[in-house]
């Protein structure tokens, strides 16, 4: 019989940080090849998800990392095999940061496998929820702009092109779009 998968939007503790870049690696090599080189993606997620910064980030209050961890149905949580034992499947994640009324979404990702089943969805509505909860009363977000479907993404939640800044990646400049929505 074939098992359905469930997931849990849940906030990240120090085992998921592997789990986390092993997503964004992914992610950012099956996005970005004909945007950036392989060397500058590879140089990239190596500092942006630096395994002992991440550690830190899910530590730090003012930080805001949730993962999507998906679980087989048969996984009931009661025995060997359980959510204690077992480790966790990592299917996407939010890094985030709250600076005072405003949340600030740094990044999110699904693994390529993973995508079109709502999860990076899940994964922003779970963020926003949290900056409500923290007094934030707005959310800004970044993406690459010639990263067509981050930005289709980002439109079709609400968020609101507001803005076009520099991001530095490999050495070289790239536009990024910022995204506002209001909470």
């Amino acid at each position: 019989m074939a098992s359905i998968a469930s997931v849990t939007y849940r906030e990240a503790t120090a085992a998921d940080v592997e789990p986390i870049r092993d997503v964004a690696r992914t992610a950012w090599e099956s996005d970005y090849p004909t945007v950036v080189n392989r060397e500058a993606i590879t140089d990239t997620v190596d500092a942006w998800y630096d395994a002992d910064q991440l550690a830190a980030d899910v530590r730090r209050g003012d930080a805001l990392v949730l993962v999507a961890d998906r679980r087989d149905a048969t996984d009931t949580g009661d025995g060997p095999g359980d959510d204690e034992d077992r480790d966790a499947d990592v299917v996407g994640f939010v890094h985030a940061v709250v600076d005072g009324d405003r949340g600030v979404l740094l990044r999110a990702y699904v693994h390529p496998d993973a995508r079109g089943d709502g999860l990076g969805r899940g994964l922003v509505d779970a963020a926003l929820d949290a900056f409500r909860d923290r007094g934030c009363d707005r959310a800004e977000a970044m993406v690459l702009a010639r990263n067509d479907p981050g930005t289709a993404f980002y439109e079709r939640l609400g968020f609101e092109h507001v803005a076009t800044d520099t991001t530095t990646i490999g050495g070289d400049g790239y536009d990024e779009r910022v995204y506002l929505k209001y909470l």
